[in-house]
C-alpha cells in the first residue's frame, strides 16, 4: 500500500504564502500582466513556480506565526501579496516610461490621432508608443530578464521570511523614485526626436514667413513624419542599449527593495 504523506499546517501555510508572493508579482510584471494572457494560465504558472521553489525553501525561514491562526495567516497572505505586487510595480513603471516616451514622440510627429488599443491598459495609445512597448518586450525576453525575476523571487525568499514582510523606512522613497523615473525615462528616450522636430518646426516657421506662397500645413506634416521616422530609425540601436541598461537598473532596484524590506 502506498503511504500518503501527511501535510502539516506549517507546510500548507508556507505553500500558501509562497503562492501569494509569486502570484502578486506574476500578475503585475511585464509580459504576464497583459489581459490577453488568461488568468487561468497566470494562476497555473504561479502554482508551477510554487512547486519548483517550495523544495528549495528552508523551513526555518518560514514565520511560525503564519500557521498560528487563520486571521494571522490571512494577514500574512495580504503582506506577501503586497510584496509581490511591489516587485511587479517597479518593472511596470519602466515599461510605462518607455510607452510614455513613444506617446510623446508620436504626438510630436503628428500621430496623435493614429492610435491603437494597448492590450495591457485597454486604452488608445500612439502607434509609436506601441512600437516602443513591443520592442521593449522583445529586449526583455532577449536579455533573459524574465529569468532575473525568478532569481529575484528566490532571493526574496532567502532575505524575507514568509509572513514576515514589514515595509521598511526606505521602501516608500524607493517606490516613489521608481514612479518618478517614468518621466525621466520618457524624456531620455524622446529627447533626440523631440529636439529634431523642434528644429524642424523652427525652420518651417521661418520658411512660412519668408515664402508666404508655400502652404506650410501641406508641406509640414509629411516632413515631420519623414524626419521623425528617420531619427527614430537612427536612434534605435542606442535605444536598445538604453532598454538593456534600464532592465539592469530595475533588477538592482528590486534587490535594493528586498534589502530594505528584510
Amino acid at each position: 500500500m502506498v503511504a500518503i504523506p501527511t501535510i502539516t499546517g506549517l507546510q500548507l501555510a508556507t505553500a500558501c504564502l509562497m503562492f501569494a508572493r509569486i502570484a502578486g508579482m506574476l500578475f503585475t510584471v511585464p509580459l504576464f500582466n497583459e489581459k490577453a494572457i488568461p488568468t487561468v494560465l497566470k494562476v497555473g504558472v504561479s502554482l508551477l513556480l510554487t512547486m519548483i521553489l517550495l523544495p528549495l525553501h528552508r523551513p526555518e525561514l518560514a514565520s511560525p506565526l503564519a500557521a498560528a491562526s487563520l486571521p494571522v495567516l490571512i494577514w500574512g497572505l495580504f503582506r506577501e501579496l503586497a510584496l509581490g505586487i511591489t516587485i511587479g510595480f517597479l518593472a511596470a513603471m519602466v515599461l510605462a516610461g518607455i510607452q510614455m516616451a513613444g506617446q510623446l514622440m508620436g504626438f510630436q510627429m503628428g500621430f496623435s490621432v493614429v492610435n491603437v488599443i494597448d492590450p495591457v491598459s485597454s486604452v488608445q495609445v500612439s502607434i509609436i508608443a506601441q512600437l516602443h512597448y513591443l520592442v521593449a518586450l522583445l529586449v526583455f525576453l532577449a536579455l533573459g530578464a524574465h529569468h532575473w525575476f525568478i532569481r529575484a523571487l528566490y532571493e526574496s525568499f532567502r532575505l524575507i521570511p514568509l509572513g514576515g514582510f514589514i515595509p521598511g523606512g526606505g521602501l516608500l522613497p524607493l517606490v516613489m523614485r521608481s514612479a518618478g523615473n517614468v518621466f525621466v525615462i520618457a524624456v531620455k528616450l524622446g529627447a533626440p526626436l523631440m529636439v529634431a522636430l523642434l528644429l524642424c518646426n523652427i525652420i518651417l516657421g521661418v520658411l512660412a514667413r519668408t515664402v508666404p506662397q508655400m502652404n506650410i500645413f501641406i508641406v509640414g506634416y509629411p516632413v515631420q513624419i519623414a524626419l521623425g521616422l528617420m531619427v527614430l530609425a537612427m536612434a534605435m540601436p542606442y535605444t536598445l542599449v538604453l532598454f538593456g541598461q534600464l532592465y539592469r537598473d530595475l533588477f538592482r532596484d528590486i534587490l535594493r527593495l528586498l534589502a530594505v524590506s528584510a
